[in-house]
């Protein structure tokens, strides 16, 4: 009986310990790889919003002359808000295409894709519309 009540008080933070010693591991693996996954779709869901807004303003211009002039604007001005560190990591760039030729014509259907990077990639199409 005296060897059970030694072996309770003798082992009262090896619990703990085991719990640090293999358990902390995962977790910390597990955070790593949530964090990862958050910081890869919100860059996703960044460049795919981004894309939405550069299509809204060329197809929404008043002209051809103009739609690329606030397509290329949406962008800098979202590369403005930037950090120094995030521009030098993620480049932007801005293609738009059409299904017709002239782009700016009524029912045209015009698809902005943005570039970021060299992993993300988002395209959003949209009509220009048929009272112009």
């Amino acid at each position: 009986m005296s060897i059970i009540n030694y072996l309770k008080h003798s082992s009262s933070g090896s619990a703990i310990a085991e719990f640090l010693i293999f358990t902390l591991p995962f977790f910390t693996a597990f955070l790593l790889l949530i964090t990862t996954m958050q910081s890869r779709s919100m860059a996703i869901a960044e460049s795919k919003n981004l894309a939405r807004q550069v299509i809204r303003a060329y197809v929404t211009s008043p002209n051809e002359d103009l739609a690329n002039i606030r397509a290329y604007q949406v962008v800098n001005l979202y590369k403005a808000n930037l950090s120094p560190s995030a521009l030098a990591n993620r480049s932007i760039e801005l293609r738009i295409s059409c299904s017709n030729y002239p782009c700016f014509s009524r029912g045209n259907r015009v698809t902005a894709t943005i570039s970021v990077g060299l992993k993300d990639k988002a395209s959003t199409s949209e009509y220009v519309d048929l009272w112009r």
